[in-house]
């Protein structure tokens, strides 16, 4: 079933991607602007994982975050079904010395995530420095379509860290409301 769903994406992957390449229609060589897509489907139900798994990559890439790193992608598909940790896709990038993570970057992504129709029901929390007033942490939730974002920037390690954790509410409910996302 699992390699049936990934095919079809591919699919659609090609499809859509064919369909965004060429020239424009005077023929004139010159390439078609790309037409965006919501790569979610239409409708008020809730998103699926590979949805969420989408929106989050794609919203910390267009924002020049570090790709998420291998080992913490992982975490929830190590977990056991059933488990709270089985209702979490997260994102963990790490900035580095060429590509520091810093609050700019944070709200980059978080702008991302609300193109994608993530909304912002209260407002963000940040701690600054007493003497210098700089943010060196920053929190916001987000929610869409039964699922609930935590998405949290951080100044240490030394050049950054940028952390999306995505907790689909009805997994969460079902395995423990009090649950943790790491069991």
């Amino acid at each position: 079933m699992r390699r049936t769903k990934w095919a079809a994406m591919a699919v659609a992957v090609i499809v859509l991607g064919a369909a965004g390449c060429g020239t424009s229609d005077a023929g004139t060589g010159v390439a078609a602007a790309p037409v965006p897509t919501s790569p979610r489907p239409q409708g008020t139900g809730p998103l699926t994982k590979e949805v969420v798994r989408t929106d989050l990559d794609t919203s910390a890439a267009a924002a020049g975050v570090p790709a998420n790193a291998s080992e913490y992608a992982r975490v929830p598909e190590d977990a056991s079904a059933g488990s709270p940790r089985s209702c979490v896709v997260g994102f963990k990038g790490f900035g580095t010395e060429a590509t520091p993570v810093d609050v700019a970057r944070y709200e980059a992504v978080v702008g991302e995530l609300r193109k994608r129709d993530w909304q912002q029901p209260r407002d963000r929390k940040e701690r600054k420095g007493v003497d210098d007033g700089v943010i060196y942490e920053a929190q916001v939730v987000l929610k869409q379509r039964g699922w609930t974002m935590v998405a949290e920037y951080r100044t240490a390690p030394e050049d950054g860290v940028i952390t999306l954790m995505a907790f689909e509410d009805v997994c969460m409910k079902k395995n423990g409301a009090d649950a943790g996302p790491v069991g």
